[in-house]
């Protein structure tokens, strides 16, 4: 391509991108996706912390007036202490009473009614329930009235205590020393290895956990969409601007290629303008909410290890993919433009960009699911190296760090070489058919208008 070819290209960048951040749309759009970068960890901090420390409740009033213990385990005959909580200021002077029960009563439920039945008229009154849970093996659980007086947060309160208690409980009943629950307490891995041919063990094919399958997928839905909605954009500016008979005169100074160029660049930086903003303002929005409440939402939620992952690099990379596939599809949206003689040929001339979309998505999302058994599998080869798919996947594979740089470097490279290839191919359709005014174009015709545009035959 001659330099002459991207003359003008900085006057159409210019003002596409200013009329692009004028767009009302636009700009709801993106105060909207601000505002809930911000908002949306610490609301969805407050939601999940319903799980309390013991030193997180506050009670100024005790409700309580006597605690029922009624344990069909036999754990206070092995040494379990259910007062616990009476070391606790609040707690300290309720009345704790055993219920007498015949452990291996096979009566267990109907004796358990009558006791509940008694139960519902003491609206101050509780009782601490053990007994044996097919799901769980045990149960803990602690019991008010229907009509008590008694809060939740006691009953959690006093639950919390007695977990706390069972955790130590557990050890001294088999007489293990500091050592042997450290030993138990330890985290542990297993891990499936693979025998190969000649007698040696390699660690089994790494594969997606389930959290990271949703980072994967949450980038690859956000991609798609700007994708869709940027190349639907540019795909209706191209095809206004041709259909105007303003654009014979502009072309005098500007030519075909800096005008797609220009256009699709400057949605591209809008587009990395706005996601890296909102990124910023998520990571900002979450360290604000950690020093205030002492909870880093995002490290809990997210897949371990994925913010060794954020580094400058890796952010860096994800972003240019996502730049790229931007402009891969908007110089698709920029060829059904350039096809296009009449508005009322848009719709259907952007078939080719709605397919390509489709495809490269449910390519890119077949390969997240298979790659939850294996990474090494075929289809994420595919999927990361055609580059109408890898735009979805790879940003989302670059986060959380999986897949070897060569493969990435790979994928990038080809991304680029389609770019510039569609870039050539939307200018010069647009170029040839400029001045064109019949019937609608087919696909099967666009060689003849090419040829016909090097031969000089039309403007």
């Amino acid at each position: 391509m001659r330099k002459s070819e991207f003359r003008g290209w900085t006057e159409v960048f210019r003002f596409t991108f200013i009329q692009t951040w004028k767009n009302r749309s636009f700009l709801i759009f993106m105060i909207i996706s601000w505002i809930v970068c911000i908002l949306a960890v610490p609301v969805l901090s407050a939601i999940g912390s319903g799980k309390k420390t013991t030193e997180e409740y506050h009670i100024e009033k005790v409700n309580i007036d006597k605690v029922y213990v009624y344990d069909e385990l036999g754990l206070t005959v092995m040494g379990f202490d259910t007062t616990v909580f009476k070391q606790k200021e609040e707690f300290k002077n309720l009345p704790i009473v055993p219920v007498d029960y015949e452990l291996g009563s096979e009566t267990r439920e109907d004796d358990w009614k009558k006791f509940a039945e008694k139960l519902d008229k003491e609206p101050r009154s509780i009782a601490i329930h053990m007994r044996p849970d097919t799901t769980h093996s045990f149960s803990f659980d602690i019991v008010r009235a229907i009509d008590s007086e008694v809060t939740k947060t006691e009953c959690e309160y006093i639950g919390s205590l007695l977990t706390e208690e069972f955790n130590d409980f557990k050890y001294k009943i088999t007489n293990f020393g500091e050592e042997q629950q450290k030993a138990l307490d330890a985290k542990y891995e297993v891990t499936g290895l693979l025998e190969e041919k000649d007698g040696t063990f390699v660690t089994e094919r790494a594969h997606l956990s389930n959290a990271k399958y949703w980072v994967v997928y949450g980038v690859l839905f956000i991609v798609m969409m700007i994708c869709i909605t940027g190349a639907m954009q540019i795909a209706t500016a191209v095809a206004m601007d041709k259909s105007s008979k303003v654009m014979e005169y502009l072309l005098t100074s500007i030519r075909p290629m800096a005008l797609i160029f220009g256009k699709v660049l400057a949605q591209v930086v809008s587009v990395v303008i706005q996601m890296g903003a909102s990124f910023a303002l998520a990571l900002l929005s979450n360290v604000v909410t950690a020093k205030v409440t002492g909870n880093n939402y995002l490290q809990t939620k997210l897949p371990e290890g994925i913010f060794e992952n954020l580094n400058p690099l890796n952010i860096a990379l994800a972003l240019l993919v996502i730049a790229l596939g931007v402009m891969l599809y908007g110089f698709i949206a920029g060829l059904c433009g350039a096809m296009v003689s009449k508005m009322e040929e848009l719709q259907e001339s952007v078939s080719l960009l709605t397919i390509t979309n489709i495809v490269g998505s449910y390519l890119a999302l077949a390969a997240a699911l298979v790659m939850q058994r294996s990474i090494t599998t075929p289809l994420f080869y595919i999927a990361v190296l055609v580059p109408i798919s890898s735009p979805f996947l790879l940003p989302g594979v670059v986060l959380i760090g999986v897949g070897s740089w060569e493969i990435k470097i790979l994928s990038l490279v080809i991304l680029l070489v389609m770019d510039v290839l569609i870039l050539f191919t939307s200018a010069r359709v647009y170029e040839a058919l400029l001045l064109y005014n019949g019937n609608k174009i087919k696909f099967k015709d666009l060689k003849k208008f090419l040829k016909e545009a090097r031969g000089g035959k039309t403007a």
